[in-house]
């Protein structure tokens, strides 16, 4: 039997959200939900995918949700990862048994057990198409963390799914909610942006690259000036030192150009000039200093935007931007893959062109091989 045969046989299995948890209705692809959900004061129950190998939940995510008191940690969230899954059973247990939740056997098998998800991993990617289609049919919050899907096709799948469920969706970064970056965004859209610079600390484009694009789609694009082209010139696509260009079009159609440079530059930084500040304004991240501000500042805020997102409905980006951020990232691997460096214009990328999902610079690692095997 199918994966694809699999999940629709399960499909029966869909139930509503808990009764404690009211979520807001999304709205039509491209718009932002206006309705509103009733504040809940329960706590969320969570049902985390990809727990394991390269994986946010377990790096971060897991211990802000899932306080450990006797590590001397305090919760920074009002939800609660209740199950998990990984590709690796072994993974989910070992998951399951430091943070206090239940381990799944399938990667469905949450359903009617949680009130949302979030996704944390990495080698995921190609599949993120069918391991969130039964919550996204359940009509359950989602957060799916970078770099969301490896073609534009699975991408626009996963968002027409989640609009048509009225699933809300949340594809984040630690570099897009922040601070800093807001503070970048209201200097955007007050100012006529004549061109920017960018720099990300980085070694790879799909794991750790794509973060500056996220942040430059949060402060810059969604401010209405989409991207129209991308360039991406490298030695290899997984290893810096390497160069983004993106062509970016303002509301009245103007063009403008900014840079993103993926190395050894620390956390991240944009430097924005306008026509009345040639000299520019700059706006730098940082992690945070000792406690609480090591998590407060640089990773809690996307987990608080997906609690919000959660509780209201409303989701922080729309579908069309989440889309046209999957396309931009498409767009950069097209450039570097096929055409050399030379710019790629998004609506160029074909939909059904794959990105690369294993990564040179781990070998050995055995997740890709595990999700290959279990998918095809």
């Amino acid at each position: 039997m199918s994966v694809i045969d699999e999940v629709s046989r399960r499909r029966f299995l869909r139930q509503a959200p808990a009764a404690g948890v009211v979520l807001g209705a999304a709205a039509a692809m491209g718009q932002e939900s206006t309705e509103t959900a009733a504040v809940m004061s329960d706590t969320i129950r969570i049902g985390a995918l990809n727990v394991g190998a390269y994986s946010h939940l377990a790096a971060k995510w897991g211990t802000l949700i899932n306080a450990r008191p006797e590590n001397g940690e305090i919760p920074y969230t009002g939800m609660r990862i209740t199950h998990c899954w990984d590709i690796d059973p072994a993974r989910a247990r070992g998951f399951a048994k430091g943070y206090g939740c239940t381990a799944v056997s399938e990667f469905d098998g949450m359903l009617g057990k949680v009130d949302a998800v979030i996704s944390g991993g990495y080698y995921n990617y190609a599949h993120n198409h069918l391991l969130h289609e039964p919550y996204l049919e359940a009509g359950l919050p989602n957060l799916v963390n970078r770099p969301f899907a490896n073609s534009v096709g699975k991408a626009r799948r996963l968002i027409e799914l989640a609009q048509r469920h009225k699933a809300s969706l949340l594809v984040p970064s630690a570099l897009g909610h922040n601070d800093v970056v807001s503070q970048a965004r209201q200097f955007v859209e007050a100012s006529d942006v004549v061109g920017y610079h960018a720099a990300v600390g980085a070694e790879d484009y799909p794991t750790h690259g794509i973060h500056g694009l996220y942040m430059l789609c949060r402060a810059v694009a969604d401010a209405g000036n989409p991207i129209q082209s991308v360039s991406f010139r490298a030695r290899q696509w997984y290893a810096a030192p390497s160069l983004l260009t993106y062509e970016h079009h303002d509301e009245s159609g103007r063009p403008f150009f900014g840079t993103l440079h993926s190395g050894d530059f620390g956390i991240g930084a944009l430097h924005i000039h306008t026509e009345k500040e040639n000299h520019g304004r700059g706006f730098a991240l940082t992690t945070g200093t000792g406690v609480p501000y090591d998590k407060t500042e640089f990773w809690a805020p996307a987990i608080w935007a997906f609690e919000l997102m959660v509780r209201t409905g409303k989701m922080p980006q729309t579908y069309d931007q989440i889309l046209q951020k999957n396309r931009a990232f498409m767009a950069g691997w097209r450039s570097v893959l096929v055409e050399d460096g030379r710019p790629v214009k998004l609506e160029d990328v074909p939909s059904d062109w794959d990105a690369p999902v294993e990564l040179p610079n781990m070998p050995g690692d055995p997740t890709f091989a595990l999700f290959k095997k279990r998918f095809g």
